[in-house]
Order: structure tokens, then sequence, then C-alpha cells
């Protein structure tokens, strides 16, 4: 009886864990690029019978694993043409202003008004390489820096319009010359880059990854867009949370039924204790 009574308790454990899990999931159904979260389960054994000869009594359940969906999520259209979403794999780089590098597929982008450096909505400076026309055949790993606007050639010293194609290249127009006058010299390019394991993306807040394994392990692959396997780019657009919001429900059924499955071993488990103690009188 004192077995059955933490199996229950393991299961009450794993249903509460399974539904922190879900309600992330559900909190976060309309967090640009936002990837669900996903939890396992493996049986724990607390009694065998002459040793490990296939007679083992299970004792419960533990958790297994918690990794991350990585299914595309749904592109969709907006009113900013410097959002950018990524269709295929690959993230962002993006650095804080220590330097420190981290990576995201939230592509909702800005130009900082002070340094003219395209930064994402939490302020990280975005990550790409001076473009190359034409591309490099066959295509090479390009040399990373932050993408920065040049100033207006007349003062005051605003920053140029910006637009962007569907290669994630940036092109700059002085809005303050007249006629308008658009550099093709200085243009920039969106970098990507991608992991072969993606369990070593570890979730950070404001829609971050950061790289949990060395390079030596695993190494990144650095390109532009849609070469070395990496995906395309699609401009004035959003990845939004690939988060099935029917599916997250069901899993809540079935973990809310788990939870009072469990806790009604413990009752009966109780009770037939109880009865034992009684027997005595």
């Amino acid at each position: 009886m004192i077995n059955s009574l933490y199996s229950g308790i393991t299961g009450l454990n794993a249903s509460t864990q399974r539904m922190g899990v879900i309600g992330d999931n559900i909190a976060n159904v309309n967090t640009t690029a936002y990837k669900g979260s996903e939890l396992s389960f493996e049986s724990l054994i607390m009694q065998s019978v002459g040793g490990y000869t296939g007679q083992e009594i299970g004792g419960g359940v533990m958790l297994g694993d918690l990794s991350y969906d990585w299914n595309q999520g749904t592109v969709q259209k907006t009113s900013n043409p410097l959002d950018m979403a990524i269709a295929g794999s690959g993230f962002f780089q993006v650095k804080d202003a220590a330097g420190k590098t981290y990576y995201t597929r939230d592509g909702e982008f800005s130009v900082d008004p002070t340094s003219g450096k395209l930064v994402t909505s939490s302020g990280m400076v975005v990550q790409g390489c001076v473009y190359t026309d034409p591309p490099p055949v066959p295509p090479v790993a390009p040399t990373v820096a932050d993408i920065i606007v040049p100033p207006s050639a007349t003062p005051p010293p605003a920053y140029q319009s910006v637009s962007v194609d569907a290669n994630g290249v940036y092109t700059f127009t002085d809005n303050t010359t007249a006629p308008p006058t658009t550099d093709l010299t200085t243009r920039l390019q969106i970098v990507l880059f991608d992991v072969t394991d993606k369990s070593s993306m570890a979730k950070m807040n404001n829609n971050l990854y950061t790289k949990t394994t060395p390079d030596a392990t695993d190494p990144l692959t650095i390109g532009i867009p849609g070469t070395f396997g990496l995906g395309a780019v699609e401009p004035g657009s959003l990845e939004m949370s690939n988060v099935d919001i029917a599916k997250e429900f069901v899993n809540m059924i079935t973990a809310q039924r788990a939870f009072s499955a469990s806790s009604k071993v413990i009752t009966t488990s109780d009770e037939i204790l109880q009865e034992l103690i009684s027997l005595k009188r």
C-alpha cells in the first residue's frame, strides 16, 4: 500500500508539470515566433522481484524530457516593412549592449533613431553582412557585423529611409536630397544561423534562444537566406506562434483526468490502509 501511495504522488507531480507546460503554451499562443514545448515522461521502477529479470514492479512515473516543437508557424503580413519572417530553418543572430550573442526567430525589427542600428523590439542589435552583387558562387560564409543605416549626406544628421527585399537585402535612400538618392554601393543583407541539433537551443526571455553546446561540438551554419540549407525570408511579415490551441485544450483535459486518477489511487490506498489498521481492533 505504501508503494501505491508513492506511485500516486509521482502521478500527481507528473500531471502538475504537464499542466505547467500546457499553460505556458496557451499563454504564448499570440507570441511572435513562439515554439511550443512538449513534455515526455518515463516509467519509474521501485521494486524488482528476484533482480531485474522481467518481473519488475512499477513505482510510478518520472519526468523524461522537455523538447520544443520546431514546426513552422504561420507567416502573417504586418504594417512594418522592416519586419521579417523566416520561412524554413534558421535563426536571426542578435547582440545585447554588452556584445553577448543570442538567437531569435522573432523578426520584429526597427531602426534605432540614435545609433541607426537595426534592432529588435527589446533593443537587441541585428546581425548581417555586406551585400555582394552578384552573390558568390558557390556561396561562402559571410563576415558578420551590425546592420547600421548610414546617416544622411546633408545636415541635420537624420537616418535614411530603409527598404528590404525578398533576399533580405537592405537598401538606403537619402530623402534629404532632391531628388532622393538611393545608395546601391553600401547595401547590407540579413544573415541566418542554424544548428544541427536543435536541442542545444535553450529558451530565454524576450523570444531569445542561447546555444548551450560549444561550436566544436555542434558548429553553427552561417549564411545568407537560401544558402547552406537555411530558410528564406519574407519582409514585411512575422512568424506567428505554432501552438495549436485545440490540441492544448485536449492535452489539458487529459492531464486533468490523469491528476484525478492519481489522486483516486492515493485515496483508495489510504482507505485500504485504514481497513488494515482497523483489523487489529
